[in-house]
């Protein structure tokens, strides 16, 4: 595969946006804070230096829309690309120290402008003091130099799709509730199927199934509802139905486990398997960029996080369901990434 071709395609795989049509060469990349801007330049098209001054000053233009993006800094990379062999007169990592413009080199507050050269054979070569590495764009340029076809993840395309399984476990926790509250036997029904140590050792297994659609409220279903539908709704689309189920009780499963093993005490709530969900969508993310997800990694590991941060400060919040399923969650997720 031609190595433009490969790297265009490399590049959207990973979550990269062509900023304009045309320039086809320019993308784009959140991870908040951070705005990425990429250009790659031809070295054996004589006006690549040129277009290196247009790019640089186009960055700074970006650098004032910063708040409209709701971002905070700006990390400018130009990556002059030698794929023909071409003996160029002037290098760009080397041009840097030559500039006029001292500032295209300096770390600001806010903008940070990167020079790469890149040959298929000596791969990647930054300006002195500068990182050869961003968030993965130098394994992507070794990707394309050997016109390797980007890896496709095994999941099911069908985002217009209806989340069926998603609906379905959300109006079961609703109808449970439903009739938890209205029986007039709340505690009993709680006491027989929430989840526990004591019911576990007793050969009571289905706790582990029944106490993920149970809830002790209306406050404890909506919070718990508005994580389902973010990330349900995602995994669903993206994992198709059958294995975004199998993805929400093992992951259920997990947090459940670990519960019973570090707390043992009466614990019912969708969280573990939710916190599967978001465990999985942090993977997909780190892999693919927010193109699938709608938020940048970085963004999705400060809300996992702080999400278990907080969980400590609560006594009444089973943080061990919460760790158990994220860390089931991801551990299942990856498997179905490898196993297709």
């Amino acid at each position: 595969m031609d190595f433009w071709e490969s790297l265009h395609q490399q590049m959207s795989k990973s979550g990269f946006f062509q900023m304009d049509d045309s320039e086809p060469k320019l993308y784009w990349r959140v991870e908040n804070p951070i705005f990425y801007l990429v250009y790659f330049l031809d070295k054996s098209n004589p006006t690549y230096v040129r277009q290196e001054e247009i790019f640089t000053a186009y960055a700074r233009d970006m650098r004032e829309r910063l708040r409209d993006m709701q971002c905070t800094r700006l990390v400018a990379l130009s990556v002059a690309v030698d794929n023909m062999g071409v003996d160029s007169l002037v290098d760009n990592v080397d041009n840097v120290a030559k500039t006029d413009i001292a500032d295209f080199y300096r770390a600001e507050d806010d903008f940070f402008r990167l020079y790469w050269d890149f040959s298929p054979k000596k791969g990647v070569s930054a300006a002195a003091g500068q990182p050869d590495r961003l968030i993965g764009i130098e394994k992507l340029l070794d990707a394309a130099a050997r016109g390797e076809t980007p890896e496709e993840l095994p999941l099911q395309k069908t985002a217009e799709g209806f989340p069926a399984v998603t609906a379905g476990i959300f109006l079961l926790c609703v109808a449970l509730l439903c009739w938890t509250e209205l029986s007039g036997q709340r505690n009993e029904i709680i006491y027989a199927f929430g989840l526990s140590r004591q019911g576990v050792l007793a050969g009571e297994y289905y706790r582990f199934l029944t106490s993920m659609f149970l809830h002790s409220g209306i406050l404890h279903l909506v919070s718990n509802g508005v994580y389902l539908y973010y990330f349900g709704t995602r995994a669903e689309q993206l994992l198709g139905r059958a294995r975004f189920l199998l993805l929400y009780l093992a992951a259920g499963l997990c947090g459940g486990i670990c519960s019973v093993i570090f707390n043992g005490w009466l614990a019912i709530g969708a969280s573990g398997a939710i916190y599967g969900l978001l465990g999985a969508i942090l993977l997909l993310t780190k892999k693919r960029g927010m193109r699938y997800t709608g938020m940048s990694y970085s963004t999705m590991l400060i809300l996992a996080v702080s999400a278990i941060g907080l969980g400590m400060l609560d006594a009444n919040v089973d943080n061990f369901a919460h760790i158990g399923g994220l860390l089931g969650g991801c551990a299942v997720f990856w498997l179905m990434m490898r196993k297709g």
